[in-house]
């Protein structure tokens, strides 16, 4: 081992002992040692980037995770830590695309955190249909405010004319001017009455469909039957019976290597995914991502 190498190392180990510490601007500083001693192991990027993530500072893991990546692009930390920065910046599509790859290396590699990236997953699908609700309600609120000026401006444009015909009429014959009077002020009443019913429809439409995106219940077969959770990589064991894969693969290791609910035996070689199912839940999940959580 170089000399460089042998230095990189050493503070790689002085940072992982003031992270330990909760110490991440001097664990930075020692990652960032190591950096400068030897630039081409992403390991050392991906602990600094960890470091950045807990200090909230997203411009330096989005930079540290595209290094690792650069270095090693089967990286499930950089991917997985530039998704969660990318979700915190709003740039929700390319955070959903890095967790996905995080994911997706996470099950070849079988590292043990799988679990938390589906969880940064949902987070970000969460927040991207938050984000995009949101931008809705506030383009059916400026569409709202926008209609009831037009119909508004129509009920003033119709009274003016009715109130231009009553100033046209003398006054010479009190009974003549009274009973045209009361014609007026029914006529008044009659463009009130409309407009005011023309208003309320809108209103109406405008919060139906602001009733049709609030939640509902979630269809009981996208739902993990050991967590009880959205199922994110729903995957089937020989009895046909669909699990989310991580989940089941807990239960292989804690309870034993059969199916929870046919008893059967089932073991990881097993299992194949469940790609209607999985696409199925995606579209939902982007429609209703208030569901992310569940």
């Amino acid at each position: 081992m170089s000399n460089s190498v042998e230095r990189a190392e050493s503070h790689k180990t002085k940072g992982n002992t003031q992270f330990s510490k909760k110490d991440y601007d001097s664990a930075v500083r020692e990652y960032s040692a190591a950096i400068a001693q030897n630039p081409r192991n992403a390991v050392y990027y991906t602990n600094r980037a960890l470091c950045y993530l807990k200090l909230k500072k997203y411009d330096n893991v989005i930079l540290d995770c595209e290094n690792a990546i650069s270095i090693d692009a089967n990286s499930v930390k950089g991917h997985y830590m530039i998704g969660q920065a990318l979700t915190e910046k709003a740039d929700f599509d390319l955070a959903i695309s890095h967790l996905q790859k995080a994911y997706d290396y996470a099950i070849i590699d079988k590292v043990a955190f799988s679990g938390d990236i589906i969880q940064a997953l949902l987070k970000a699908r969460k927040k991207k249909w938050e984000f995009e609700n949101q931008r809705r309600q506030k383009s059916e609120s400026e569409s709202l405010k926008y209609v009831k000026g037009l119909i508004n401006a129509e009920r003033e444009k119709q009274l003016q004319k009715v109130t231009q015909s009553k100033n046209s009429i003398g006054s010479t014959f009190s009974k003549f001017v009274n009973s045209h009077s009361m014609e007026i002020q029914d006529k008044i009443n009659q463009v009130n009455l409309a407009h005011d019913e023309r208003l309320s429809q809108v209103e109406q439409v405008f919060a139906q469909a602001e009733e049709n995106q609030r939640q509902g219940e979630i269809p009981e077969y996208f739902l993990d039957k050991i967590s009880f959770n959205v199922m994110h990589d729903p995957v089937i064991t020989p009895s046909g019976i669909t699990y989310e894969r991580i989940h089941l693969k807990e239960h292989f290791k804690k309870i034993g290597y059969f199916d929870p609910l046919s008893r059967r035996e089932c073991r990881e070689n097993d299992l194949y995914p469940n790609l209607a199912l999985k696409e199925a839940i995606e579209d939902y999940l982007n429609k209703n991502g208030w569901a992310a959580d569940y």
